[in-house]
């Protein structure tokens, strides 16, 4: 008895290890193919239009390229909190993934033999040995389909023994017979290891063995399509009211779509039988053909989803929302589409210190109090938003990104120190005038209208760098460039003319060091929107 307890202690560390692989397989797949599409998933994600048929296209390619819907839905959370996608666009994608899903299924259910081993080696050889980078993911995603498949037999292999206990083939056979068993485990199963992928891959390997049935089996997968709405609904908790309706309308097509299909589940299954005379095939079918006719259903439907989530989950948007707008931590698990987030981050503060600027020289030439109430604010926010994107970029996994990837993380690090001392300056500014106003100190009418020209340049130059950066155009960092050498000859010729007037009387001394500074407070602003330039022209 004893014996007989550790060789089923041994089947089950077999199995579980066997979905180790198979979940491992999946993650190191995905990292390479993310590499090659993570660009152009966020491109198609930012042409997103509210046709729902358009928006599924997307979502079953993110979920190809991602190999999880789990994955996708954070993803998409991710996205709606940033403000990329609205409810109704979100659904459409929701609707792409249950078809993108299924694409894993379908290639595990080939029968391969052992050539698994020849593609884990030319996988590995291509990964560790050749290290440009297309090679390189290359070799990262045919090593992540060699260990896909060793997971896959390894599984089938711990299942095989287990095929002739009793126990187990009653408890199987009870997935069939009584189906909303076996979809409460499929359900929970999922939930618990947050992968419909590795569920459905577990089923296919118990049909390679045939140790359950084709109803069975797709009542397994049933629950599966359910229980991976639980790391959505995680993931949505304390996020916008978009993103918690967004993880409800996925629940929902999912409940719905087993609740259509289960009063007519065995002649479903009689269809889907036709389909091949292999069971793991049958399988990696019924599930392809349910998630494609539920997605097909719910088309036509998603104007009246979108109104029963409302319901479902009512509340309205706050009208301004003053955080941070383009930043979520579940974008992370896309790490090239949370670069991408990252740089509109700095493209909005690099906007906002646009607005800073002009308040900057209002306060100070014009002595406008309430401009410099807003210098001071906008100060205060650009460090809050700097410090939170630098953050943001130190948790991005650099290992994840390609080369260009992981350039353009450093280069935005370079960009926000820049920004953040270009909004110091802004202040000084702010603090300048307040001396102004509060010792009532003037400038000469020539000396006040060379700050004017030396404004008028600086903020000319700095505009043209956040269109430069905006657009990633060399042409324009370039045409930036050309204005620090002038910039700088204005700083020399003016405090040299301030010296003049000073030493004739034209100039008070009160004004003499507010003067002087604002010079160089100018002539910094040029030096870092240069940089800036650079950094475009290197990125």
């Amino acid at each position: 008895m004893g014996t007989d307890a550790f060789t089923y202690m041994m089947v089950i560390f077999q199995i579980f290890g066997g979905l180790a692989l198979f979940l491992f397989g999946i993650r190191f797949l995905s990292g390479g193919l993310e590499k090659f599409a993570g660009v152009k998933i966020q491109g198609m994600l930012e042409k997103l239009t509210r046709n729902p048929i358009k928006g599924a296209g997307v979502g079953a390619f993110v979920t190809a390229v991602i190999q999880s819907s789990s994955l996708t839905m954070v993803t998409l959370i991710g996205l709606i909190n940033a403000g990329l996608l609205n409810l109704e666009q979100a659904i459409g994608v929701i609707l792409g993934t249950e078809i993108g899903t299924t694409i894993t299924a379908q290639i595990v259910a080939f029968d391969i033999g052992q050539f698994y081993f020849l593609i884990i080696g030319i996988g590995f050889f291509l990964y560790f040995f050749l290290r440009k980078s297309n090679y390189h993911y290359s070799g990262q995603i045919i090593l992540g389909f060699g260990i896909l498949f060793l997971g896959m037999e390894t599984m089938s292999g711990g299942l095989r023994p287990l095929s002739q206990t009793p126990f187990f083939i009653n408890t199987v056979k009870n997935f069939g017979e009584t189906p909303i068993l076996g979809i409460a485990v499929g359900a929970i199963f999922t939930a618990a290891i947050q992968s419909s992928s590795a569920m459905t891959g577990l089923v296919i390997a118990m049909g390679i063995e045939n140790v359950i049935t084709l109803k069975g089996a797709m009542c397994l997968i049933f629950g599966a399509n359910i229980g991976t709405c639980v790391t959505g609904l995680i993931a949505s908790l304390g996020s916008s009211l978009s993103s918690r309706r967004a993880a409800a309308a996925q629940l929902f097509i999912n409940v719905l779509g087993v609740a259509i299909f289960f009063p007519f589940l065995t002649p479903f299954t009689n269809l889907v039988a036709l389909t091949s005379m292999n069971l793991p095939r049958q399988i990696a079918n019924a599930h392809t053909i349910f998630n494609v006719l539920v997605s097909l259903i719910m088309f036509p439907l998603v104007g009246m989803l979108v109104f029963l989530v409302k319901k479902v989950v009512p509340g309205e948007e706050p009208f301004f929302d003053t955080r941070i707008k383009f930043l979520d931590e579940r974008l992370l698990n896309a790490p090239l589409i949370a670069l991408s987030q990252a740089a509109k981050e700095v493209n909005r503060i690099a906007e906002i210190i646009v607005g800073m600027l002009e308040r900057a020289e209002a306060a100070f030439l014009n002595n406008d109090e309430r401009s410099m109430k807003v210098v001071f604010e906008s100060e205060a926010t650009v460090d809050e938003f700097c410090n939170a994107v630098e953050k943001y970029l130190d948790k991005i996994p650099m290992d994840r990104l390609n080369k260009e990837g992981f350039l353009r993380s450093v280069a935005l690090i370079h960009t926000l120190t820049d920004l953040e001392r270009i909004a110091d300056h802004a202040d000084n500014f702010g603090i300048a005038a307040r001396e102004k106003m509060k010792g009532n100190i003037s400038f000469s009418p020539q000396g006040e209208k060379e700050l004017k020209y030396m404004f008028k340049r600086v903020r000319k130059m700095y505009e043209l760098v956040v269109r430069a950066l905006k657009k990633n155009d060399p042409e324009l960092a370039k045409e930036v460039l050309k204005y620090e050498d002038e910039v700088d000859d204005l700083e020399k010729e003016y405090r040299q003319k301030h010296i003049d007037r000073l030493k004739r009387g034209i100039c008070t001394p009160e004004a003499d060091v507010i003067f002087t500074e604002s010079l160089r407070n100018l002539e910094r602003i040029g030096d870092h929107s240069d940089n800036i330039a650079n950094s475009v022209l290197t990125d």
